[in-house]
C-alpha cells in the first residue's frame, strides 16, 4: 500500500475500529466515542474499502473479528499506543524546553550579593524560571558535566582543568565564632589559641576547595586540627557556630547577616592572609543557552556593583544592575 492511501486513513476510523472490536456492538463503541452510530459504521466501512479487506463480521446480535481484522487489529493498537506515547514524550520535551537556567554554588559562596543576583535577573527576566543547588564541590562538577547545571559558582582551585572559569571576587579568610565563644575577647589571636577548639568545615568529597585550603593552613603552621565538625549548607554552619560547637576559617560574606546583628564575630587569622577565589565556571563542551549567558551577565554586573559599593562602605543590599544589553559570548 502507497504512502496515499495510508494518507486516507483517518485516526478516529482507527479508533472506531478497536472500540468495536472490543465491544462488539457499533451502538456500544458510538456511545462509548460519543459520537452516532451511523458515523461510527461509515468510518469502519471507508477504512475497509481503503485496507481492501473485511475487517468485522456483523451477526445478529454480535460484531466480531474476521481473520483479517484480527491481524490487523494488534497493528493498530500498537500503533495508537505508540501515538500516545509520542504525544506524552512531546509535552514532556515541551516542558523541558521552557525558558530556564541552574546555577549550582556551593554553601561557603551562597552568600555573596547572591540575593542582588536573584533579584536582578528576575526584575529583568520574570519569565525565566531560574533553578538554584547548593551542592559539595565535587557534585557541582559533576552537574556541568552531564548539563544538569548551566554555570556553577565556586572556589578555586577546581580539581580538573577542563572547565572554563572566571574569577568573580576575591576576598581574606578569617576566624569566624559566636560573639559567646572564648576567643571572641581575645585580641590578638594566635595558633595556640586556634587549635585548643573544634574546627567548622565543609563536607568535601574531593582535595580541592575551602576545606583543603584551610587544612594546608594547619600544615603549614605545623599544626593539626584537633576535631572536625563539618556542615553540608550554609544553615548548618550558622547552627553549628551559633550554637558554640566550633570555630570556621571562612569568608566574611558567608555570615554576613549574622556578623551585622553581632551574633557572630570575625577575628584576623595570625600570619600571611589567606585569599578565597570565587569563580564561575562553564562547561565549554556545550554552549551556554541565551538564558545562561543572560544569568552569567547579570552574575558579573551585580558582583562588580557590590563589590564597588563595599569598598566604599555602602551596602549593596538593594544595589540594581543594569540589564545586560548586546551579543552575548
Amino acid at each position: 500500500m502507497d504512502k496515499y492511501c495510508l494518507s486516507n486513513i483517518e485516526m478516529s476510523a482507527l479508533i472506531s475500529f478497536i472500540e468495536v472490536a472490543e465491544r462488539g456492538s457499533f451502538t456500544e463503541a458510538a456511545l462509548a466515542l460519543n459520537l452516532s452510530q451511523p458515523t461510527v459504521s461509515q468510518q469502519i466501512q471507508r477504512l475497509e474499502r481503503i485496507v481492501g479487506v473485511k475487517l468485522l463480521n456483523r451477526g445478529s446480535n454480535k460484531v466480531y473479528l474476521s481473520k483479517a481484522g484480527e491481524a490487523f487489529i494488534e497493528y493498530c493498537q500498537s500503533g495508537l499506543q505508540n501515538v500516545e506515547t509520542g504525544v506524552f514524550a512531546a509535552l514532556k520535551a515541551a516542558q523541558t524546553s521552557v525558558n530556564k537556567v541552574s546555577l549550582g554554588l556551593t554553601s561557603v559562596n551562597a552568600e555573596h550579593c547572591l540575593s542582588v543576583v536573584l533579584k536582578n535577573f528576575h526584575d529583568f527576566n520574570p519569565n525565566i524560571n531560574l533553578q538554584i543547588f547548593e551542592y559539595p564541590l565535587d557534585e557541582l562538577i559533576h552537574g556541568l558535566q552531564n548539563q544538569t547545571i548551566d554555570l556553577a559558582w565556586m572556589s578555586s582551585p577546581l580539581p580538573i582543568e577542563t572547565l572554563h572559569t572566571e574569577v568573580l571576587y576575591k576576598e581574606p579568610l578569617s576566624l569566624v565564632c559566636s560573639s559567646a565563644h572564648a576567643l571572641a575577647q581575645v585580641a590578638n589571636l594566635t595558633w595556640d589559641d586556634i587549635c585548643q577548639y573544634p574546627i567548622v568545615l565543609p563536607r568535601q568529597g574531593s582535595n580541592y576547595g575551602i576545606r583543603s585550603v584551610v587544612e594546608e593552613l594547619f600544615r603549614i603552621h605545623k599544626r593539626s586540627i584537633k576535631t572536625v565538625v563539618e556542615f553540608s549548607g550554609a544553615q548548618s554552619l550558622r547552627l553549628i557556630l551559633l550554637a558554640n560547637f566550633g570555630i570556621a576559617i571562612l569568608p566574611g560574606s558567608q555570615v554576613a547577616s549574622n556578623l551585622q546583628g553581632k551574633d557572630l564575630v570575625v577575628k584576623t587569622i595570625p600570619g600571611t592572609p589567606l585569599v578565597h577565589e570565587v569563580v564561575i565556571a562553564t562547561n565549554p563542551k556545550y554552549s551556554l543557552s541565551p538564558e545562561a549567558k543572560t544569568l552569567l551577565e547579570t552574575i558579573r554586573a551585580s558582583v562588580q556593583l557590590s563589590n564597588y559599593l563595599t569598598f566604599h562602605g555602602k551596602s549593596p543590599g538593594l544595589l540594581t544592575a543594569s540589564p545586560p544589553s548586546g551579543d552575548l559570548t
